[in-house]
């Protein structure tokens, strides 16, 4: 058998050229191949293309396996995004969406969420400067900004938009109270502060609360002074009706409850021995009244002070130096400043409505609009019943 001395296929005999390989055979072609050879270069055409198709599945395999990878990361970054965002976090949620979208740029979800966070940002800017017109006072514009915000809110109808809602009430809260808090100064009627009350009753604030506390003494206050006008006039009715109107709002409050048990005294006092007291007045008017004036009754103190909300509270304890019972008691006084000048004239009942020989009552009343200092109060005369 001969075979070509250049690849080792067998040739046949006479043959010029190999068959295989076609290079040109001279020399002595009985020389076999060495067996080795023989066995090894007829694999290397198949063994080539096996090896190029594993290396390509590895690379294939490898970059499936990496894509698979950051589909996983991307997808549980979104979901960690979402779970920011709704929690308020929107800056850190801002930060991984834009992480994922640059992974993934052609997923349109993750620019969805991406511009969603970023629209949440902005109105979250936009209700700061609502807080900032707020501290400022400028209450209209920052209400007609805040209805703006809302409107958005609720175009948009989404899950991540209503985590604004709490902050935006909160805003809106703010402005109500600051609002009411302006309007106090120029109301005058209870039912009308009554309005307002209600309109706070629902808000959980600290500054609500401290309003609705301005709201209920300014109600005691009015109550007070209406109730006081009406007594002196002997309106008694009216003047328990003033009291309980403040009340309703008030609760159990101590001075209207004394006030309201004082009027019910004197009406009592009144009725019974009117006519009484009436012809003891003027005989005791007629016989002695510069004695009445003078003897009877004994100032033991008197003051105005200035209360922490500006106000202004005469003071005074009077003491019954009479030999019989005295009763409805009233202290004339004036009010001057540091200069002597007398700026107010004004008159309270004592309390209690009887007296007994060496008791003492008091009398008290406010004054909210006195502006100034180093006011001094003085008694200028007592009028009272003998019993």
């Amino acid at each position: 058998m001969l075979f070509c001395p250049h690849c080792g296929s067998e040739v046949n005999e006479g043959s010029r050229y190999c068959s295989q390989c076609g290079q040109q055979l001279e020399g002595d072609l009985k020389k076999p191949i060495h067996k080795s050879e023989d066995r090894k270069k007829p694999w290397l055409p198949v063994l080539l293309p096996v090896l190029v198709a594993l290396l390509t599945s590895a690379v294939l395999f490898f970059v499936y396996t990496h894509e698979q990878g950051v589909n996983e990361e991307v997808l549980k970054s979104k979901q960690e995004a979402e779970e920011l965002a709704l929690s308020g976090h929107y800056a850190d949620a801002e930060t991984m969406l834009e992480k994922a979208a640059e992974q993934r740029p052609n997923i349109e979800a993750f620019q969805e969420d991406l511009d969603s966070v970023r629209s949440v940002l902005t109105l979250q800017e936009d209700m700061s400067q609502v807080e900032t017109m707020i501290e400022d006072q400028k209450l209209s514009k920052a209400e007609e900004s805040l209805s703006e915000i809302q409107k958005v809110i609720q175009e948009k109808d989404s899950q991540l938009f209503s985590t604004l809602i709490p902050e935006m009430n909160n805003l809106d809260s703010r402005i109500t109270v600051m609002t009411i808090n302006k309007e106090l100064s120029r109301m005058t009627d209870i039912d009308e502060l009554a309005v307002k009350l209600n309109e706070l009753s629902g808000l959980n604030l600290k500054e609500a609360s401290q309003v609705r506390e301005k709201i209920t003494e300014k109600m005691i206050s009015l109550s007070t002074k209406q109730a006081e006008k009406a007594l002196n006039e002997k309106q008694y009715s009216e003047a328990i009706s003033s009291v309980d109107q403040a009340l309703q709002y008030a609760g159990n409050n101590e001075k209207l409850l004394q006030l309201k048990e004082r009027i019910k005294q004197e009406k009592t006092a009144f009725e019974e021995k009117q006519q009484e007291r009436l012809e003891q007045a003027m005989q005791q008017a007629a016989k002695d009244e510069l004695k009445n004036q003078t003897d009877a009754l004994e100032v033991v103190e008197v003051s105005i002070k200035k209360d922490e909300f500006g106000d202004f509270s005469v003071q005074g304890k009077v003491k019954s130096v009479a030999t019989q019972i005295i009763s409805t008691v009233t202290a004339t006084y004036e009010i001057k400043n540091s200069e002597g000048k007398v700026v107010k004239k004004d008159s309270a009942k004592v309390y209690p409505v009887y007296l007994n020989p060496e008791d003492e009552g008091t009398f008290d009343k406010v004054y909210y609009k006195l502006k100034g200092k180093n006011y001094k109060v003085e008694v200028t005369e007592m009028e009272w019943l003998v019993e």
